[in-house]
């Protein structure tokens, strides 16, 4: 509930609460709104935008330092004005109404607790004043991300089909098998030997795959050979884009026809050769939402680049201790 108290306490007072007198006009119509705990969601569709949801009593007319007293005055929200607060705290995401009714009670303790700041005179101090310009700030920052964040998550069919051609290496797709033999095994002595014919073997078994023969039985017969009596990991690693498949060896995988094997790699913990069993280039169609995201996110740190792009700060390092952070 702090996000609510943050902006409720510095605009329900002096923006979204219209003071009012009580009059048999709001109280028929909150009389109408609230008699049934069972309200459909139908009626409440049909209620105007100015028509009011929420009745606050007795926090306004009254003299500094005098105690408030019920039903004095009312502070009527409309419609519009509560679900804008709603949009603030939770935007696009519809709230339960036990959720909507603690955040009506909040609001009123909230709108209490600003009358008697005012009668203080608290609005008047300098740190009131900083505290209403830094939300201010933050509140127009977000409502404008949130703008872009909008716009830019609108895509047309000529940007996707754009993006698609630009990046067609990245919707490359090989179906790809790996033969892994371990370069250790601490169940033996003379490690060093060990790494050595695993090494030779794995030459052995490269020549073979090259030849044609099956990847997961040359792995079971090198897994043998090196003294394993587990059962080895699967071939088979499935469909890859270049994006999944390790940095270093990339380029070589994607380079590679189908039916052929890689050189063996001598990677971290094992020796390893790759297969590509075929290899295509994905429809556009089958990644049109995955574009979609790409290239509203590209837009959004165009939009939101073309804003901060240029700004740099400069810090008093006496004050900060630091030098200027960008």
């Amino acid at each position: 509930m702090l996000r609510l108290a943050i902006y409720t306490a510095v605009f329900v007072g002096g923006v979204l609460g219209q003071t009012v007198q009580r009059s048999a006009a709001v109280s028929d119509a909150m009389t109408g709104i609230s008699s049934s705990a069972a309200q459909s969601v139908a009626e409440s569709a049909a209620l105007a935008s100015d028509d009011p949801v929420l009745l606050i009593h007795g926090v306004c007319g009254h003299a500094k330092h005098v105690p408030l007293k019920a039903d004095d005055c009312t502070v009527a929200i409309s419609r519009r004005q509560f679900e804008c607060v709603m949009n603030i705290l939770s935007p696009g995401v519809r709230v339960s109404p036990g959720v909507m009714n603690r955040i009506a009670t909040t609001y009123a303790e909230l709108l209490a607790f600003d009358r008697a700041a005012r009668e203080l005179e608290m609005d008047n101090s300098l740190e009131y004043q900083e505290t209403v310009r830094w939300l201010q700030v933050n509140a127009l920052a977000d409502l404008l991300h949130r703008r872009l964040e909008k716009e830019s998550g609108t895509v047309s069919d000529a940007e996707i089909e754009a993006y698609y051609r630009e990046q067609l290496p990245q919707f490359e797709e090989v179906k790809l098998q790996r033969l892994v033999l371990p370069k250790n095994n601490f169940a033996v002595d003379g490690q060093q030997k060990f790494e050595h014919d695993a090494q030779r073997i794995a030459a052995e078994l490269r020549e073979r795959a090259a030849d044609g023969e099956d990847l997961e039985r040359l792995q079971k017969e090198g897994y043998a050979a090196l003294g394993f009596s587990g059962a080895p990991p699967v071939t088979d690693v499935g469909n890859r884009r270049k994006a999944n498949v390790p940095s270093e060896v990339r380029d070589e995988v994607f380079s590679l026809r189908p039916g052929e094997v890689s050189n063996v790699k001598n990677e971290t913990y094992s020796f390893v050769i790759y297969k590509v069993e075929a290899r295509r280039r994905i429809p556009e169609k089958e990644i049109r939402e995955e574009i979609t995201r790409d290239v509203a996110k590209e837009k959004l740190e165009r939009a939101v680049k073309a804003i901060i792009g240029n700004i740099r700060t400069e810090l008093n390092e006496k004050y900060f201790g630091t030098a200027s952070a960008r």
